[in-house]
């Protein structure tokens, strides 16, 4: 890979949009990377780290490492050199994600150079050239002039951790104020914290090349076709546990007994399946295993099977509408207009139309309540944080679920109510 050429010209960030679908350079300041990984028993490990970059044309941008190499070499606060990756649109977004070409050259590094030395005395070190050189003074002058900025993007939670607040021992209830806290955490509890949701990621091990079904926002912005039935399966309504027949990477074994139930026995049901919730705040991310349960409260307490009901309602009745259409339009050139048969099996479908839209009204149509509530807690940078209850193990994988969800719930903001003099 040391010796591939460029496969497309080096941009400005705020040109990205003009070049949807090619190759592209970018020379360009990294806020912040969130690598999202996951263990799968036959292909090994998926990662794909999401990197926020930025330059002085545009001082926020997404790209998506889809290489564990590439993402372990990239952290917040370098200046570095993304060669040859592709600018793709998922929606209204647009942003760039590496490929089998594509390879990462770090320029400045660390944080600190950058704000102690000279712009004359950082070019010198690095090994670039021509255009890549002057896009590289260009983006070293846009961050000392935004230094303070950045400066606390990137270092004000490091300081906050550092105070190091006494925490009272022996307590099952641990209240944390970052995630950096959370993941220092070396004994079982409960957590709470609060945080941004980044991504939903499905542990599921896809065909090659449908790996982005993996990723709930991707499935948003370009198709939901299969989302129904990637998130909802047959399983029990108490522990969680998937019960499908299908070979899936987060149920290797299926559990004999339910741990939830007073029986020991499995409620067999319609159930959300386990997922990994990404969640970030200003010093770190966590991936958070919630299962049914801990799912109903985060889609606002709507069970699985008035989704998946809902959904297939919609279906039956689009199918409906599509052959009602078609059987309208059917010209039967042997019978004139006045032979039409008064019994005609389409004779009232209008009516039963009108009584299917009129029965559909009175009921909630979940599906695309789910669907919007999906939307909006995905809305990545537009949220506020939300308050979060987890249940800790430390002895377990992050990825296997250090960290599951318990409960979530939105903050309400203190209002100070001005008391006049009267």
């Amino acid at each position: 890979m040391a010796g591939m050429g460029w496969l497309g010209p080096l941009i400005d960030l705020s040109a990205a949009a003009s070049h949807v679908g090619d190759f592209v350079q970018l020379v360009v300041f990294v806020h912040r990377s969130n690598p999202i990984q996951y263990k799968l028993e036959k292909a090994g490990t998926v990662i794909r780290a999401d990197v926020h970059v930025g330059d002085e044309t545009r001082p926020f941008f997404c790209v998506s490492l889809w290489n564990k190499h590439l993402a372990a070499s990239v952290s917040a606060g370098q200046i570095i050199l993304l060669q040859n990756v592709k600018v793709m649109k998922f929606g209204n977004s647009v942003e760039a994600r590496t490929v089998q070409y594509s390879s990462i050259l770090r320029l400045i590094h660390p944080y600190d150079s950058l704000l102690s030395k000279g712009v004359d005395d950082l070019m010198g070190t690095c090994r670039v050239r021509g255009t890549a050189k002057e896009k590289l003074r260009r983006v070293i002058e846009w961050v000392q002039r935004t230094r303070s900025t950045l400066c606390n993007e990137l270092k004000g939670g490091q300081r906050s951790a550092l105070q190091n607040w006494k925490v009272q021992e022996d307590q099952s209830l641990q209240s944390c104020s970052l995630l950096s806290e959370v993941l220092r955490l070396a004994s079982p509890c409960r957590a709470i914290f609060h945080a941004s949701i980044g991504e939903i990621f499905l542990p599921c091990p896809w065909h090659e090349g449908e790996q982005e079904r993996m990723f709930i926002s991707r499935q948003l912005e370009n198709r939901i076709d299969y989302l129904v039935e990637d998130m909802i399966c047959t399983g029990c309504q108490l522990c969680g546990s998937p019960l499908c027949s299908e070979s899936r990477a987060e149920l290797k074994t299926g559990p004999l007994y339910c741990k939830s139930s007073s029986n020991r026995l499995h409620t067999v049901g319609l159930i959300y399946r386990p997922f990994m919730l990404y969640v970030w705040d200003n010093s770190d991310y966590i991936p958070l295993l919630v299962t049914n349960k801990a799912a109903e409260l985060l889609f606002g307490n709507i069970k699985a099977e008035k989704v998946y009901h809902s959904y297939k309602e919609q279906k039956t009745h689009q199918s409906l509408r599509s052959l009602f259409r078609a059987a309208a339009n059917v010209h039967e050139p042997r019978i004139g207009k006045e032979e039409v048969p008064q019994s005609c099996p389409l004779v009232g479908d209008a009516s039963s139309e009108m009584k299917t839209k009129d029965h559909a009204a009175k009921i909630p149509n979940f599906y695309v309540i789910w669907l919007i509530l999906l939307k909006l807690l995905l809305l990545q940078g537009k949220n506020s944080p939300l308050k979060f209850e987890a249940l800790v193990n430390p002895s377990v994988e992050m990825e296997d679920g250090r960290f599951k969800m318990i409960t979530v719930s939105m903050p309400l903001p203190k209002y100070h109510v001005p008391i006049s003099e009267t």
